[in-house]
């Protein structure tokens, strides 16, 4: 049985206008854009420019309405992007108290079962007194491993991606695989992210940075706007 659709855009389009001095120009950052993303499937989008990412990553997390046509989320579907994880983060709490929050499931689906939270705390390296340090005191390299934590714990069906895969190391890089292989949700990534994907194409010692998980979808937008599917290849 095929899993079902998540997330549908039928002739997706938004434009914004500007007046000139004798008529009225509109400007199509989106345009024609049409996909149905089910459960389990990788998504990857190509932009022109920061605005067509910007207006679609607004479109997805419903803070636009498209000028044409329709975007439907499944019922009890909720999108969760890297940012938001981020930036409600309580900087002056600790990584534990933190993660109680209800948005975080107490033993997350990774690597195809159920794991306590200390445990995916080790494999990033948050063990000890860490866990009990306020986020804002943790160095660049714990601050971007205990987002990673958050991102495999959230409780949510749809993750947009813009920043996180920028920042791998070795660590973070084997821990986002194992997690992408059996996660159940969408991934829509948000632009090239080259180190990410040279990471996972260049045969390594370690078996675990061998990419098995592909983003099946990916779609270019051109300067005008119009949206262009490749499947995978």
């Amino acid at each position: 049985m095929k899993p079902r659709v998540l997330l549908k855009c039928d002739n997706v389009g938004y434009s914004t206008s500007s007046a000139s001095r004798n008529s009225v120009e509109e400007k199509w950052d989106i345009l024609k854009l049409s996909l149905e993303l089910h459960a389990g499937d990788r998504a990857s989008f190509l932009f022109q420019n920061e605005e067509q990412k910007q207006v679609l990553w607004r479109l997805f997390l419903q803070k636009l309405k498209p000028k044409t046509g329709s975007f439907i989320i499944s019922a009890k579907t909720h999108i969760h992007s890297d940012d938001s994880l981020w930036t409600r983060t309580d900087k002056k709490a600790t990584l534990l108290e933190n993660m109680n929050s209800k948005l975080f499931a107490k033993r997350p689906w990774f690597g195809g079962q159920r794991k306590n939270l200390e445990t995916l705390m080790d494999r990033l390296a948050l063990s000890g007194r860490i866990r009990h340090l306020p986020v804002e005191e943790l160095s660049e390299e714990q601050a971007f491993r205990f987002w990673l934590l958050m991102l495999v714990s959230a409780k949510t069906k749809v993750v947009l991606i813009d920043r996180l895969f920028s920042k791998l190391d070795q660590v973070s890089l084997a821990f986002v695989q194992e997690w992408l292989e059996s996660y159940t949700g969408i991934i829509i990534l948000f632009g090239e992210h080259a180190e990410y994907f040279n990471a996972v194409k260049t045969p390594a010692e370690d078996q675990q940075l061998k990419s098995k998980t592909v983003f099946n979808s990916v779609f270019s937008f051109s300067a005008d706007g119009q949206a262009t599917f490749y499947p995978e290849q």
